[in-house]
This record gives C-alpha cells, structure tokens and sequence, in this order.
C-alpha cells in the first residue's frame, strides 16, 4: 500500500499545531471518516442532491434544469471543492486507504456517475412525454438508490459483493 505523509517536518507530530494523524482511529471518527475504511460518506453528497432531484422529474419536470448543470466529481474533487471541516484529512485517509476497499469504492462511484449522467441525458429526451418520462423515473430511481446504498456500505466496511448483480436484478 502506497503511504502518503502529510505535508509538514515529521519532528513536528508531537507539536499541538501539527495536522491531526490519518492513522489514529479517534480523529477519524471525531472528523467523520469511517477509520476502518478512511472514507467519508459526505462524498455521497455528490450522487444524493442529484438523484433527489431526478426522483422529483415527473411532479417537476422544470427540475431538468437544475440537474443539466450536475457534474460528477471524484472523491478527491468532492474534498477539494467542499466546505467540509477536514477535508484534507479525508484526503488523506482516502490516498491511505487499502486498494481493496478503494478500487472497487472507485469502480462503483464511477459506475453511479455515469448512470446518472446517462439517466439524465435519457430524461431530458421523455420530459415532453410525461407518461414515459414518470416510467423512465419510477424504473430508474430504484437502482441509483441501490448504488448509493451500496457506496454507503462500501463506505462503512459493509459486504461489497454481490452489488452489481443487485443492480442488474433491478433492470430484469
């Protein structure tokens, strides 16, 4: 596993001005980050708004306009571009976290993002037929809930197996 240190003289880790230790369990949590994975759920913030509004399409079609401008953003974006109080301490966490928690957390929020985009794209072609666009929502809002759910579980050291078939079985 590749380390990342943070920025700073290591001969400072004792010194009460120095940032806050990745490693230690307690800080990650007092900062919500998961400590057995170094991933934050706040990350989900991206995805969530985004399929709220998309839940909303049939009642609110005018809501096409506000997810037109919604662009994915990767885990490292989120944190850089948020108001989260420790967001490069989840940085951080996140570049230390293990491959195998991270590639497949990585995969998926890949996977979520383009689905959405591409549901979006999709709706933006039915909102003139309200039947189908309302369809299109009620077929589709399920499996981006499904992805989320298990990103979150992802997030929280949950059983990551099995979730693509989760998905696939929505669209059976």
């Amino acid at each position: 596993m590749r380390v990342v240190e943070p920025m700073g003289n290591p001969a400072d880790s004792h010194n009460s001005s120095s940032k806050p230790d990745w490693r230690d369990p307690f800080v990650l949590s007092a900062a919500n980050i998961v400590p057995t994975t170094g991933l934050a759920t706040d990350y989900l913030n991206v995805f969530n708004e985004a399929i709220m509004l998309f839940g909303l399409l049939p009642e609110m079609p005018d809501m096409l306009d506000e997810l037109r401008v919604w662009k994915p953003l990767t885990y490292t974006q989120h944190f850089t571009r948020s108001g989260f109080g420790a967001k490069e301490l989840a940085i951080l966490a996140y570049e230390n976290a293990d491959p195998t928690v991270k590639a497949p957390f990585d995969a998926l929020s890949l996977e979520t993002a383009n689905f959405l985009a591409v549901s979006i794209r999709e709706a933006q072609e039915l909102v003139a037929d309200p039947v189908q666009l309302a369809a299109f929502v009620r077929q589709t809002n399920p499996a981006l809930k499904v992805m989320i759910e298990t990103l979150d579980g992802m997030i929280h050291g949950g059983h990551v197996g099995g979730a693509q078939d989760d998905i696939d079985a929505l669209f059976d």
